[in-house]
């Protein structure tokens, strides 16, 4: 894990040592700060709950006293759609990964390019992988997003229902071939309780993109489906399910946190879930996110919210401002320590992960969770959404009707490109 930061660290040391002996040379009186005018931001935010969103906005204006902090929740009455009606102009947005398009196509994004630049924003303490993603968002390589936290993903296992049937729990660099093996021997029913041996939540897998194939072709703007590497993924990612006592039935966050008859879980953060189910009960631990063992390397697409600023916001340098504070080692450690991923390659801000959650202590998920590997991105097209809502209910017939996988994927990519074209009438 802390490879990433051995390299940054040293070059961070050197700048200080440099700044230290530049400060006993130069003995100009300090100039006073520019007086910097009032403003006020509109902030979209689709991610936080109030609360959090309190807090960023008091961190903000503490940090900056001449720019006070509009916010503006996604909620009823107030979804992005709802606050552009309402003809607000807004400065600054959070969004997640899967709203990427749909804000393209209001034209909220712009290039921040001229900014990272004006502002000495150094995008090399990105994690490796991300800045690669950012620009594969774009035609012409542009920073149109600022991704802030990352959303690795691990897999979670109920320490109980191994040791009641003996089974050795799963390790670091666990390969799906291992899971399904393990899947196996803790499918069973005792007791008259039946327990299952693992599921994923929703359409987490689709995102993750383990294989890292498109779900496009951008040349055509069709659906990619018909690539014999998707009928090899679909395959794997319902083969599970196809496990005596392992079917995908019910609601897989039920049965692993709230029932505990589920041997493992993989999908988006759980840390909001955990403490209740430990709280009632759960002894668990984690591993890695399983890996395909004939694609140990390519790690997961990047799937992780970002901030944006609109082009028609009059306070572009302010916003920026904003979300270089947002980026710093000092926010990063804020979020850090309450179980979010940070997107910098800070040794310090890593170490902090998890420090405000107790349950965390003694666990293997901080190694886990930054042992994922962003893989090197796919070409994305503004109709990816589409295919990966069809591909999500292809899984999903496949793995709960018995559909054969090239009859799920044809029916898929015929619903897509259906779509799409409709969409580009």
């Amino acid at each position: 894990m802390k490879t990433w930061y051995r390299t940054w660290g040293m070059a961070v040391m050197a700048a200080a040592l440099t700044l230290s002996a530049c400060g006993q040379t130069d003995n100009k009186p300090e100039q006073p700060a520019a007086k910097q005018e009032p403003v006020t931001l509109n902030f979209f935010y689709n991610g936080f709950s109030e609360s959090l969103t309190n807090q960023l906005k008091a961190k903000i204006e503490q940090k900056y006293p001449h720019i006070t902090i509009h916010m503006i929740l996604h909620g009823t009455g107030t979804t992005i759609d709802d606050t552009i009606a309402a003809g607000t102009k807004l400065d600054l947005a959070a969004f997640t990964m899967g709203q990427l398009f749909k804000v393209m196509e209001l034209k909220l994004v712009s290039d921040m390019s001229d900014l990272v630049s004006k502002h000495g924003f150094d995008l090399n303490r990105l994690a490796p992988g991300v800045l690669d993603a950012v620009k594969g968002y774009s035609e012409k390589g542009e920073i149109l997003v600022m991704p802030y936290e990352l959303n690795n993903s691990v897999l979670l296992y109920n320490k109980s229902i191994f040791d009641k049937f003996g089974v050795a729990y799963p390790k670091d660099g666990v390969t799906w071939d291992e899971v399904t093996e393990l899947i196996r021997k803790t499918s069973r029913t005792e007791n008259g309780v039946a327990y299952k041996g693992f599921s994923y939540s929703g359409a987490n897998p689709v995102y993750k993109n383990q294989f890292g194939l498109p779900f496009v072709d951008p040349q055509t703007n069709k659906s990619a489906l018909s690539h014999d590497g998707w009928q090899k993924w679909l395959g794997a990612m319902t083969s599970f399910y196809k496990i005596p006592n392992n079917s995908l039935e019910g609601n897989a966050d039920n049965a692993f946190f709230k029932n505990k008859t589920m041997a493992m879980r993989t999908g988006p953060n759980p840390l909001d879930l955990l403490p209740a189910a430990i709280e009632s009960g759960l002894d668990w631990d984690a591993a890695t996110m399983p890996k395909f063992p004939t694609n140990e390397s390519s790690g997961s697409q990047l799937n992780a919210p970002f901030y944006l600023i609109p082009p028609a916001s009059p306070h572009r340098d302010e916003a920026f401002q904003v979300i270089v504070y947002l980026m710093s080692d000092e926010m990063q450690t804020w979020n850090a320590r309450q179980g979010r991923v940070p997107i910098v390659k800070s040794e310090s801000v890593v170490q902090q992960f998890g420090a405000d959650l107790p349950f965390l202590q003694g666990k293997n998920y901080t190694n886990a969770v930054f042992k994922e590997v962003i893989a090197k991105p796919v070409r994305v097209t503004r109709y990816d959404g589409i295919v990966r809502t069809e591909l999500a209910a292809a899984l999903a017939e496949v793995a709960q009707k018995g559909t054969d996988v090239n009859t799920a994927l044809r029916s898929a990519e015929e619903r897509a490109n259906k779509l799409i074209a409709e969409q580009m009438k």
